[in-house]
């Protein structure tokens, strides 16, 4: 139409006010769809280390941790891949921070480092008391997205915090002994 004026002949082709359901239309994808099926990933779930080795330590002595994903799941940088309302879309996890809960109180994050062993570790913990302690380190991931296999990757608005399994750490105490020879 032109100044209201209709400047040729309209041809009905179907009646519709939904353009995704229009003849040769391709079906939207919305953002929510996208934070949808991040948030279904499988995700790697990191496991923590100690040491002293064997996940015992001792009252007062610096305990090393570290972290080490498992095979299952995507850790960050894997890319899963999706179809979404007919649109292939690829999901990159990325690693926003993890916090270290060393199940006696104490707990040290957010924080990109996986901890490492003696002596250039840079997680660790010293536990005043006795006992078993369930520690566990909880990862928070983000994530970017591409679409049709693009080269082009988008951030996706969203994180999620996925809880590592705990493992219990035994501390136990030393008491020094004068003996006599």
């Amino acid at each position: 139409m032109e100044a209201g004026k209709q400047t040729e002949q309209w041809a009905p082709v179907g009646t519709t006010c939904a353009s995704d359901v229009a003849p040769g239309a391709r079906p939207t994808l919305t953002m929510a769809d996208i934070k949808a099926a991040f948030l279904r990933t499988p995700w790697s779930k990191p496991q923590i280390s100690s040491q002293p080795a064997g996940n015992k330590t001792l009252v007062n002595l610096k305990t090393f941790y570290a972290v080490k994903w498992t095979p299952q799941g995507f850790e960050p940088e894997e890319v899963d891949k999706a179809v979404l309302r007919g649109i292939p879309v690829s999901i990159r996890p990325k690693l926003v921070g993890f916090t270290y809960v060393f199940g006696d109180g104490g707990g040290l994050g957010p924080t990109v480092s996986t901890g490492g062993v003696y002596p250039d570790g840079d997680i660790t913990h010293v536990y005043s008391e006795r006992g078993t302690f369930p520690v566990r380190v909880n990862t928070t991931f983000g994530a970017d997205f591409s679409l049709d296999g693009g080269a082009n990757w988008d951030e996706i608005p969203s994180t999620v915090t996925v809880p590592g399994p705990a493992t219990n750490v035994e501390v136990r105490e030393a008491r020094s002994v004068l003996v006599n020879n």
